[in-house]
């Protein structure tokens, strides 16, 4: 009962071992490209390795009798192992570099890389008659060190633990299932493997060090490349989260970053929204009160944001503006700003049908579309995310046109019909509204 308890642990720890928290999209993608660089290398470092243990071999192996039959088979099976590594290597760079079958590929060719290690170390066994026990002779055996390091370049706990299991187990059974030798045949045996001992195979195995040396150098550089990447990442984002929407900072890269510095004009679909009546509401509540009401009004202004991939660039004391089309414009942006407010009407309702107020809590909502200047403006003591330009006076003055047209939810003609939602919406009459030069034609839910 208890061994059985012990192996079950042992299975839950195996299986948890890729576990990992849930991670956002753009994580996941950044985690994807650096599996397949991963396989990319591991394919290579393998072609690699294989080259240069195959030239070790047939350099250090050149003087070696063609009578010795059991060297030679021995330096032939070595010679196949090698090439053939090298082709399983070769095969997965091919497909990484086409995103071939990427998921399974780790696993695959480390499996591979065991069958042809035990399939020499079997040919030793059975064809040459080498005793299991003195598998440590074979040169095969030091190749399995080196695809063990090739396999750490992915990172994957998982996939190193079930490597690990291969090549244990493999072993463990060719030890286990050899017959016991008694001294007299363990010291014939160890006087037919004296050119083992020499200096070609020797050779062959300090360029075996050699080689897990250089997979391992790699592991090594490509695990310093990733921390410095994440702390280059995680830098940028701090100092982003200081003065962007909290939104964009986990999508930002250095690029992207480093295009707001320098400002740029696009297409943002811009939604104001503000508490009407609230300098009577700040009379009227003591200071603790007036801090959590207006808490759970931007909490509502979060939620709807949030809702219809809105980002909130920033709260101006009881008031909102929320951005859509930041960074990059979609054919949806006025459509999901329009939902947006009507999202923000029906949670402010349910806040009056649940808190009572008396009066009842009312707010302006206006949303424009346009071009406006987007960018991150002023210098390192203080810099700021912000978006200027004439379609964002005309989105606050039809926020506050809310006020004259009685209408909590007002739009110009422009978002509607992006939206493509003429027939749910009227046209109002209004007077022009104060500091745009140009007429814009207003609308309300119908």
């Amino acid at each position: 009962m208890f061994l059985r308890r012990r192996i079950s642990a042992l299975w839950t720890w195996f299986l948890n071992l890729r576990t990992t928290p849930s991670l956002s999209g753009t994580t996941q993608q950044l985690i994807r490209e650096a599996d397949v660089a991963a396989l990319r290398r591991a394919g290579l470092a393998r072609v690699v390795v294989a080259g240069i243990l195959l030239i070790a071999v047939l350099v250090a192996t050149d003087g070696v009798p063609q009578d010795d039959l059991l060297a030679t088979h021995q330096i032939r099976s070595a010679q196949m192992t090698l090439t053939l590594l090298g082709a399983v290597g070769l095969a997965g760079a091919w497909l990484a570099s086409r995103r071939l079958a990427v998921t399974w590929l780790p696993g695959v060719t480390a499996t591979l890389d065991a069958v042809l290690i035990f399939g020499n170390l079997g040919y030793s066994h059975v064809i040459l008659g080498i005793p299991g026990g003195f598998f440590a002779v074979s040169p095969g055996i030091w190749v399995i060190p080196i695809t063990m390091a090739a396999v750490a370049i992915h990172y994957s706990p998982r996939l190193q633990a079930y490597v690990a299991l291969l090549y244990v187990g493999g072993l463990g059974i060719l030890t286990l299932g050899s017959r016991y030798l008694n001294p007299f045949e363990v010291s014939q045996n160890i006087a037919d493997f004296s050119g083992q001992f020499g200096w070609q195979a020797n050779t062959v195995r300090v360029v075996m060090v050699f080689a897990a040396a250089l997979i391992l150098i790699l592991v090594a550089r490509q695990g310093r490349l990733m921390l410095e990447r994440a702390v280059r990442e995680t830098t940028l984002r701090a100092n982003l989260t200081r003065y962007v929407p909290r939104e964009l900072a986990p999508i930002l890269s250095e690029q992207a970053f480093a295009s707001l510095r320098a400002g740029r004009r696009i297409p943002v679909t811009l939604l104001f929204v503000d508490i009407r009546a609230s300098s009577s509401l700040g009379e009227s509540m003591d200071p603790s009160r007036l801090a959590v009401f207006v808490s759970s009004f931007r909490r509502r202004v979060i939620r709807a944001a949030a809702q219809h991939g809105g980002i909130i660039d920033k709260f101006i004391g009881d008031g909102a503006l929320i951005l859509f089309g930041v960074p990059n414009a979609g054919p949806d942006d006025s459509a999901r700003a329009l939902a947006c407010g009507r999202t923000l009407l029906h949670l402010i309702a349910r806040w009056n049908a649940k808190r009572g107020f008396n009066p009842p809590l009312r707010i302006g909502v206006g949303i424009h579309t346009g071009e406006v200047f987007c960018g991150v403006v002023g210098d390192d003591d203080r810099r700021e995310f912000t978006v200027l330009g004439e379609n964002v006076n005309i989105a606050s003055r039809i926020e506050q046109a809310t006020k004259t047209a009685q209408c909590q939810l007002l739009a110009s003609h422009e978002v509607v019909a992006a939206a493509g939602e003429d027939a749910l919406w009227t046209e109002i009459e209004h007077d022009p509204l104060p500091g745009v030069t140009r007429k814009v034609v207003l609308m309300k839910p119908v």
